[in-house]
């Protein structure tokens, strides 16, 4: 690329968290760029423009205008961490559109050949009969779903949709509850699709960081565990020795210091959930007082260069 995109998408277009993106919008600008595209790569070549390329983590199930996650963007990658709402235990998988022109098999064989030690055969294909010769092409990584994961990940396929619709019912009452509170919830369920319901994300009116951590506090004490997703990258000692500075991403850390993440999991019970709202309520109607050992806030403002992220 000779020249940078376009501004990243305004605060009110963030994704993260199972919902998906305007994706229309991200190929127009591809589109419009196609010119200015250098390709470094035969597949690059192959593609002729920048690919879009999707970390899909968390939003297995998603859909948006009627496509679903993982046929929206040329190349999506998905996780099936435990903590996943499809889960292998570990491991993950990579898909991409079929309607790229690209060589399916030999870009299959590479993503093999990439996570088995660049083993041109599997145990499996070296069990059969007379089979046994293999050759190790290039020195590559280890990083296979192993069988067993794969079994397991079968298994909550048969199931996902039950618990997808699981999701969505916690989804709706956890909305129906907060409806009358000062805490806003993220944009799960839309008449142009809706997410995978992986994480119920909110953002406390008015609060500040510390209030919002006295809240986090206050649900601990009820044996409510709440969490916060995520910590924008220049508040992590990596990327600050990278140069990232946190009054660069005003927005990023305007959302961090209000957000507050609830307990969802399929087997939530709406007895559960009641309680969970009604505490998250009281706690954030209480006057919390400042709360210790939190980071500094941005910088005022004051020097930020307007430019925004989705960290």
């Amino acid at each position: 690329m000779k020249k940078p995109l376009r501004r990243a998408p305004r605060p009110s277009s963030r994704w993260m968290w199972g919902i998906l993106c305007d994706y229309t919008r991200i190929f127009s600008i591809v589109e419009d760029r196609r010119g200015d595209f250098s390709p470094a790569s035969p597949l690059q070549a192959q593609l002729g423009r920048i690919a879009v390329i999707a970390d899909g983590a968390h939003s297995f199930g998603a859909v948006r205008g009627g496509i679903r996650s993982g046929a929206w963007a040329d190349f999506t990658t998905f996780s099936f961490h435990a903590v996943k709402n499809l889960t292998t235990a570990e491991g993950g998988a990579v898909t991409w559109r079929r309607d790229l022109g690209l060589d399916d098999a030999a870009l299959y064989r590479r993503y093999m050949l990439l996570s088995l030690h660049g083993q041109d055969k599997d145990a499996l294909a070296k069990t059969k009969a007379g089979a046994w010769e293999y050759d190790i092409v290039a020195p590559l990584y280890k990083c296979n779903m192993t069988d067993i994961m794969a079994a397991i990940g079968l298994a909550q396929l048969h199931r996902y949709e039950e618990l997808l619709a699981k999701r969505y019912a916690l989804v709706e009452q956890y909305h129906e509850l907060l409806a009358s509170t000062a805490i806003r919830p993220a944009r799960h369920l839309t008449e142009d699709g809706r997410s995978s319901c992986h994480l119920y994300l909110t953002e406390l009116e008015g609060k500040t960081l510390s209030q919002r951590n006295a809240v986090i506090d206050a649900l601990a004490q009820q044996g409510i565990a709440s969490n916060v997703h995520y910590k924008p990258l220049p508040l992590l000692t990596a990327y600050r020795d990278l140069g990232f500075r946190m009054e660069d991403y005003p927005n990023a850390y305007g959302l961090y210091e209000r957000e507050l993440t609830l307990p969802l999991y399929s087997t939530l019970t709406q007895a559960q959930a009641e309680r969970i709202a009604g505490h998250c309520g009281r706690s954030c109607r209480r006057n919390h007082g400042k709360y210790p050992n939190v980071p500094a806030p941005c910088p005022a403002r004051t020097g930020c260069n307007g430019r925004q992220a989705a960290l």
